[in-house]
């Protein structure tokens, strides 16, 4: 009879924790998913009339000092450039990701006039995001200044 309590105990449980994280749903406030490995997205949206190379840099640590972070081992590659209007969307292991930055991206006029952005705004997971967020790159041309713009999961984070 205490092997049938035990087991009894035990399904209950299993099924009990089951109804809570399927009645989260999708956009369930854990840090992760216990279903599939926590990822980060990372989201550059070109806003301007011209070709962006958005010079976008990660380490896989929190806080590192921008000398390490801006090194060409933790550049992100974008090829071609990021056309306008042009969304790109890059999926990475959230352990893969700690520290993300851009470093005064350029807007290309023509192939010998090129502007650098204002600003080269960085990101810390555990500060400014978390596991399973999306983190866009906004890359903005408003006539005046070129700049960039961080939002996490549509939320302002930094212009600067």
């Amino acid at each position: 009879m205490n092997t049938w309590s035990t087991k009894s105990r035990l399904l209950g449980i299993v099924i009990g924790l089951s109804a809570i994280i399927l009645s989260l749903g999708p956009t369930c406030a854990l840090p992760f998913s216990p279903f599939e490995p926590p990822l980060v997205d990372i989201e550059l949206v070109n806003y301007t009339d011209y070709d962006v190379d958005p010079y976008i840099f990660i380490h896989p640590n929190s806080g590192v000092p921008l000398d390490v972070l801006f090194q060409p081992e933790n550049e992100l590659i974008v090829d071609p450039l990021l056309a306008p209007e042009e969304v790109a969307v890059y999926t990475f292991d959230c352990l893969d990701v700690g520290t993300i930055g851009s470093d005064f991206a350029q807007m290309y006029l023509s192939p010998f006039e090129v502007i650098d952005s204002d600003n080269g705004p960085v990101v810390d997971k555990g500060i400014d995001f978390f596991c399973g967020d999306i983190v866009s790159f906004i890359f903005i041309d408003d006539g005046v200044d070129f700049f960039t713009r961080v939002e996490v999961n549509g939320e302002f984070i930094t212009d600067w």
